[in-house]
Order: C-alpha cells, then structure tokens, then sequence
C-alpha cells in the first residue's frame, strides 16, 4: 500500500479546519457566564472599590470583598457617580477634606486606554493633520493626507491622489529647522474633528528626541520639546482634554510616558508593564490618578494591578484585583477536559493582537490530549477491522499526531493509502504476480495462442 498524496492534502485540510472549529465550538458551549470585575479607588475610603458585573446584574464589595450595597457603594466614589449623586442631592460637599462639586468631576474626569492592538500590527505610514486654527467656529478635516517616507512628509491631494508639492516644502521646511532627524521612530495623532481643540502631532525622530508639530492657518509650526526617549517606541497617542494634564503618551517596549505641557516627561508607574501583551488605562478625577495594567495573555492567573496616585502620580495605594477564582475553576476545568477532543487548537485572534493570526497552540492538557488520540487510533483500527481494509502505518501515525480532526479527515476521504492489485480483494499476491508483465519478443517466446491446434507450437 502507497500513501495518496491528494487524499493526504485533503485530510491535513480538514484536520487544520477542525483544530479551529472542534476548540471554538466547544468554548462556546462550555463558557461558563460573563464575569467583568473593575476596581475603582473610592478617595473618601482611601482604598478600592469592586464592582462585579454579570448577566444576572452587578456586585458590590470593597477591596477585602467585603459586600455593599449599590447606595454605600456609589457614595463612596463621589467622583465616578457624580451625576447620580447630584441628581439625587447627595454629592458631598467636600471629599477627603477638599471643597468639590459634581462640575468639578465632571471636568476632571479623563480615560485614557492603551492596548496592545494599537500597536501589535503593521503601521499603516498615513496621517492627518487638523488646522488648529480653522476659520471657522470648529476643527474640520483637511482636503489631504500625509503620508511617513524616510526622508520627510508628503502631503497628498484626497480628492485626486496628487502631491502637494507647495505644502511639502513648506512642511520640509520647518522640519529641517527644527532639527527632525529621519527615519522617524514614532509619530502620532488625533485626526478626530470633533474634539474641543487640536494640538498637532507628538514625533520621535531618529535620535529619540520628541517634537511638537502643528499646523496654524495652513502654516506648520514645529519645535523641539527637549524631550528624549530610550528604546524602540510602540505607540504615540494625543489626548486633548480641557484639563490640558498631558499633551500626549509614548509607549516603549516596557513603559508609558506622558508628555506634560510644560515638556515633561513623566514615566507612570506601571511595574511589569509589557508592551508585547500589557494593557495600560489612566483614569483621573479631581484628587487622584488611577493606573491600571495587566497581561491579556494571560487574564485568568494573572492579576490586574491597580495603582491611585496623587496629581504628581507618585503611588498612594496599590491594589492586584484576581479574575473570580469560581469563574476561574470552571473556565479552567473545561479547558482541561476539551484537550481529548482536539491536541491543538488554532487562534485566529488574540486579545493582544490587531491582527489575524495562524497560531497552533497545543491543548490545555497533553496527558488527555495523548488519551484522546490514542482514542482516535483505536477507533480507525476499530472501523477497519469491520470493513476489512488495510491500514498503512502513515495513516496510524497521522492520527496518532491529530487527533478527532485527523480522523475525521481520513474518515471522509477513504483511506489513504491505495492497495495495490489484488489487495482489495485480500489475495495475496505471489513473487510472479508482482512482477510487472514483459512484453518483450523474448517474455513472448512460449506464448500459446487460445484455440492453437493441438499440434502447434504459439509463436515457437
């Protein structure tokens, strides 16, 4: 018996097909129900707040779990409910001591979220620039784009493609005073027109140094921040907010800096943080600043750590918040008996990655995996056995490897070797039968013609 290459092909298709389909289908069936559990740093209580939110509804309890009620819950995060509390006359007048109000927090509150699909994939080399200084009442998108090249920016014409040649140089310009060293490492914007007022582009050029571009009545501003950043940068965002806290962020291979206003530059402390798969969010009200990080690789063991800092975001409390160790067990548990079903699996996408993937990674637990293909193997040996067809040792060691996939494959394209003469039949065939004809004038030498005479001789 041979190996068919066709019928081979066609079988690792569909054994790559199912290591998708078997994991995902299972995980659908299995996961238990949604948990999302976030902290919030209550400035009245000096320590975190839990809140819990499943299907069912959401729960309340403080950092040492303890358990509260939706009211004391919200009292204690005066600026996070703000609205509610103000509504309902019961915003404090003042909190750990400090005169506020529900506008103040209204004000003060900013999010700023940084994932690693933000940077985890190719770089698309187009920009946009808003003028900040419109003649109109309000920021509107530009008639072009600027496209990243080694040596400098090109403006592109939206409506038909071309360059710009004028705005280029101009740009070029103001660039080369400013000292820009190309290849940039790192450029990035906010192209969004609805946003209360622009503050250009932060860059990093060749040497890590950080600048400042801006564009005014159609003129570029640019200029140098005195900043400088070590490491390959991953990510540069622009944040304006009227608080006017930070112009901006610049994420390295293993930290997040923020650039202030007055061309600071501000390392948050985010211990561990791993550009590769961390995510990072800052959260601010009127006293305080929230930092929160974790690893989406690996959400289910490891924790999120929460950080609240001052206004100068030096630590003031530190909290690790654990995904719900019951959501955790069940979750874990299906993962373990899912292994005999399939031995690898194949992710196509990955909370850290903005791509689509081909990643085969193996089951959650390879003694039942083995148990599963060893499962496999006995039931093809099984099924041809009854159908009294061959086995080639090829096909024993592909579903061996695969699984339920793989003999699902050979199951639905036959065998996948093809018998030779005869042995379909189960006769075996003898040293002459195996040997090719030879049709030779000599092999013919002694041939008998059917129906001779009895006195002849064939070809003799």
């Amino acid at each position: 018996m041979t190996l068919s290459p066709a019928r081979l092909a066609c079988a690792v298709v569909t054994a790559m097909s199912l290591f998708w389909f078997i994991p995902d289908v299972y995980r659908r069936a299995t996961n238990p129900e949604k948990v999302r559990a976030t902290a919030y740093y209550s400035a009245v209580e000096e320590r975190f707040m839990v809140r819990t939110d499943t299907f069912t509804g959401a729960g309340y309890a403080d950092e040492s779990g303890n358990p509260l009620e939706a009211p004391a819950f919200k009292e204690r995060l005066p600026f996070l409910y703000f609205a509610e509390l103000e509504k309902q006359g019961r915003f404090p007048a003042t909190v750990a001591g400090v005169p506020v109000t529900a506008q103040d927090a209204r004000n003060a509150l900013q999010t700023v979220q940084l994932s690693p699909r933000m940077w985890n994939l190719p770089k698309m080399p187009l920009n946009v620039l808003l003028d900040a200084a419109p003649a109109g009442a309000h920021l509107s998108l530009p008639p072009d784009i600027f496209r990243i090249t080694g040596t400098g920016l090109d403006f592109i014409r939206c409506a038909d493609g071309s360059l710009d040649t004028a705005k280029t140089a101009r740009f070029a310009e103001a660039l080369r005073t400013a000292d820009v060293r190309f290849p940039l490492r790192g450029l990035g914007s906010n192209p969004n027109p609805l946003k209360p007022f622009d503050e250009g582009c932060l860059l990093v050029d060749a040497e890590g140094r950080v600048f400042r571009l801006a564009m005014h009545k159609g003129e570029p501003r640019c200029r140098a921040t005195g900043l400088a950043i070590d490491g390959e940068v991953k990510a540069i965002t622009v944040e304006e907010h009227p608080r006017r806290a930070f112009v901006g962020t610049i994420v390295t291979g293993d930290a997040v800096h923020l650039v202030t206003y007055d061309d600071t530059l501000v390392r948050l402390p985010l211990e561990g943080f791993d550009a590769a798969g961390s995510y990072a969010v800052l959260r601010s009200d009127p006293l305080n600043v929230t930092l929160a990080s974790a690893d989406l690789r690996d959400r289910l063991t490891q924790p999120t750590r929460y950080i609240a800092t001052d206004a100068q975001y030096n630590p003031v409390h530190t909290f690790d918040l654990y995904f719900p160790a019951e959501a955790r067990s069940r979750i874990e548990a299906a993962q373990v008996v899912g292994s005999v079903l399939s031995p690898l699996a194949l992710r196509q996408f990955a909370p850290e990655e903005g791509r689509v993937l081909f990643r085969i990674e193996p089951a959650a637990s390879l003694p039942l995996a083995a148990l599963g293909c060893a499962l496999s193997v006995a039931l093809l040996v099984l099924m041809r056995r009854r159908t009294r067809t061959g086995l080639h040792w090829g096909e024993t060691l592909f579903v061996a490897a695969t699984g339920l996939p793989g003999l699902a494959g050979v199951l639905v394209f036959g065998p996948l070797a093809t018998p030779e003469t005869g042995e379909a039949t189960g006769k075996r065939l003898s040293h002459d039968e195996k040997r090719p004809a030879d049709k030779s004038p000599e092999g013919l030498k002694g041939f008998h013609k059917k129906g001779c005479a009895p006195g002849c001789r064939g070809n003799e």
